[in-house]
């Protein structure tokens, strides 16, 4: 015995122009920079003030179709601090010609190594600021401590970047 199925459908309604209409929204995270300082790291700086820099490229923004279907970015940065001082983090988005394209300061609470400051801060760059993060191919942070005499401890950043795009 054999049953024939038969499957009909009407397409009488569809409009296939509409194909044209949709736009991929994908995301991507990506690690930023990851580090631990210690008073080694620190150089001497201006005055009574000691800095530790770290640098990273950006190299998936060197792409012209990436950078022009980036619409946001939301950058989060976490450290954790046993310095018994503060310190200051600023983060810089530079160009290829190094220029300075958009800056992040991060105030970072002394800690101590029972008790560790922790920073959790998150930036948001939306569609009015993104084109400061399609002009820039790196990404430098440098660490100011504001007290050297406070050397035992550390500082330890972790970061990610959160990329949302619109491809047509």
């Amino acid at each position: 015995m054999t049953i024939l199925l038969v499957f009909s459908s009407c397409v009488k309604d569809v409009d296939l122009d509409q194909a044209e209409d949709i736009v991929l929204t994908p995301e991507a995270a990506i690690d930023l920079v990851y580090f631990t300082i210690t008073s080694e790291d620190f150089a001497p700086g201006p005055g009574v003030v000691e800095t530790a820099r770290d640098e990273t490229r950006l190299d998936f923004l060197d792409d012209d179709y990436i950078q022009n279907s980036l619409v946001q970015a939301d950058f989060n940065f976490r450290f954790t601090n046993t310095f018994e001082s503060p310190l200051t983090a600023t983060i810089n988005f530079v160009s290829p010609g190094n220029a300075v394209q958009h800056t992040i300061i991060i105030p970072v609470p002394q800690g101590s190594i029972g008790s560790p400051a922790t920073v959790d801060f998150t930036e948001i760059i939306n569609e009015n600021q993104i084109n400061r993060v399609r002009r820039s191919i790196k990404v430098s942070v440098e660490i100011t401590r504001h007290e050297p005499l406070a050397i035992a401890g550390s500082l330890q950043l972790e970061s990610k970047g959160f990329y949302y795009f619109e491809f047509e």
